[in-house]
């Protein structure tokens, strides 16, 4: 038998995607979305507790995404950010809502010290990625 939990945490966070050709080229323009993460992980030995889970992740996505801004570390509106105190999240790869799952998925494991089985984002009521483990 295999047992899991899922948490599911939500918050607002902006971000812009420079590159993208086509349709997807509005997402250069500077916008936000209320996002939606739901985090299985596995608990076969039953010693995950959800209370400490959910403090552990909600309380760095308060601290790190709530009500920031996810920016690619080239884009020059990094400097208007952080010259004018604004929280703001740097990612090595454009902050796309599969690059976001990924960047959860690490943190949860970096957190509790158990490798999440899944991530799923939700962007908005449209957009979802899901990061699995190998």
């Amino acid at each position: 038998m295999s047992v899991s939990v899922e948490l599911t945490f939500r918050w607002p966070m902006g971000h812009r995607i420079l590159g993208l050709e086509g349709a997807g080229s509005k997402c250069r323009n500077i916008h936000g979305h209320n996002w939606e993460a739901i985090v299985s992980l596995p608990n076969d030995d039953g010693r995950l507790e959800f209370g400490e889970v959910k403090k552990l992740v909600g309380d760095w996505i308060d601290a790190h995404w709530d009500h920031g801004f996810m920016v690619h570390v080239n884009d020059t509106f990094v400097d208007y950010l952080a010259d004018n105190g604004l929280k703001v999240y740097v990612v090595e790869e454009p902050p796309t809502t599969e690059v976001i799952a990924a960047a959860l998925a690490e943190q949860t494991r970096m957190l509790t010290s158990v490798p999440p089985i899944s991530v799923h984002v939700q962007e908005g009521y449209r957009n979802a990625a899901t990061w699995k483990r190998d």
